[in-house]
């Protein structure tokens, strides 16, 4: 899931106006962001596809970056930074940020998410992503949702414009144009990187 995770932080935003968003967008792309830097380092591992589609993609081992309590104890790092500079309960926002991410993605994943992130675990997950375009739509909407009960009309257009625009980018892993993946695994990672940023950059002035 990537841009179904912008209603995480419009929630926390709602409950916690006090803290600037740029801490709940960061966030939200915690656990992807720390997915890059071990997928670029051989710490975890997935393998692509043959096709585009999210589905296809075997997420092997990522305790580190996509599990919800092992995660999440790394997650207090930079929580405790952004509470250095905003305050107590930016680090509260921060985690419960990066918990969200965990619980969007049991959405659309297989049963690959690790639970604790060592030991003998527990992996979970839904698997919407099995209906890849349906998968397009529920993401979506659940933007679409938490815009219309958490933000003023006055910005209703803005964000949900630009959160179709930043999700259509993606729309070649739920739709398959593409007979073949362009994508290998570093590309996706640092493509995590990109849509995160972009993601934090571009909301942080529409929420």
């Amino acid at each position: 899931m990537f841009i179904g995770h912008l209603a995480g932080a419009e929630l926390l935003h709602d409950l916690v106006p006090g803290v600037p968003p740029i801490v709940s967008l960061i966030g939200v792309g915690f656990p992807d962001l720390l997915w890059g830097v071990t997928i670029l380092t051989g710490i975890e591992t997935a393998k692509m596809g043959t096709s585009p589609l999210q589905r296809d993609i075997e997420f092997t081992r990522y305790p580190y970056s996509h599990s919800l309590v092992l995660t999440n104890l790394i997650a207090l790092i930079p929580a405790i930074g952004f509470g250095m500079a905003y305050g107590w309960m930016a680090t509260l926002v921060f985690l419960l940020a990066s918990i969200s991410h965990w619980l969007l993605d049991v959405i659309v994943h297989r049963r690959d998410l690790p639970v604790l992130g060592f030991g003998p675990d527990i992996k979970v997950g839904f698997g919407l992503w099995r209906l890849s375009r349906t998968s397009f739509f529920v993401e979506y909407g659940i933007v679409v949702v938490a815009t219309l009960v958490f933000e003023p009309p006055s910005k209703w257009l803005w964000i949900l414009v630009a959160a179709l625009v930043l999700h259509l980018i993606n729309a070649n892993s739920f739709f398959g144009f593409t007979k073949t993946n362009p994508m290998t695994t570093p590309r996706y990672a640092i493509l995590a990187w990109v849509g995160f940023a972009a993601l934090a950059v571009i909301f942080n002035f529409l929420i």
